[in-house]
């Protein structure tokens, strides 16, 4: 099953002379697939979520002479998603009240910050616009 990270970190060759897939209408679309399943591992639902059949039927403009995506990488990628919005959604069909867990990651572990400093329980000083240009 295919993680929000998944679908964000997933890259596809480039074509510039065969044809693709248009970039920005790919890269809008699994945006929308990366909300949906954020929102689906926070027991939310996105407004403008993906279903599967969302994704079975998208039609992506044809590029050609200019750079696209690899139309065959794409697809098979829209596979993976389709097979996971179809198993998110029968969990969601078969939870009590539409509610689903959905494995998260794991939080960061925490680490120990120790603000030398600042006092506690004081708000810092205000920085001036150079301290904060130049990060200090």
């Amino acid at each position: 099953m295919l993680s929000a990270d998944d679908v964000l970190s997933t890259r596809f060759t480039a074509t510039k002379f065969a044809e693709g897939y248009d970039q920005n209408d790919v890269d809008d679309f699994l945006d929308r697939v990366t909300r949906t399943l954020r929102a689906a591992q926070s027991g939310e639902r996105a407004p403008d979520a993906v279903t599967a059949q969302d994704v079975r039927d998208v039609l992506f403009r044809a590029t050609k002479f200019r750079e696209g995506y690899d139309q065959d990488e794409v697809d098979d990628f829209l596979d993976r998603v389709v097979e996971t919005l179809a198993n998110l959604e029968d969990a969601m069909r078969d939870a009590p009240h539409g509610t689903v867990a959905v494995d998260a990651p794991p939080p960061p572990p925490l680490t120990d910050v120790r603000d030398t400093t600042s006092t506690p329980g004081l708000a810092d000083p205000p920085r001036s616009w150079i301290q904060r240009l130049l990060g200090r």
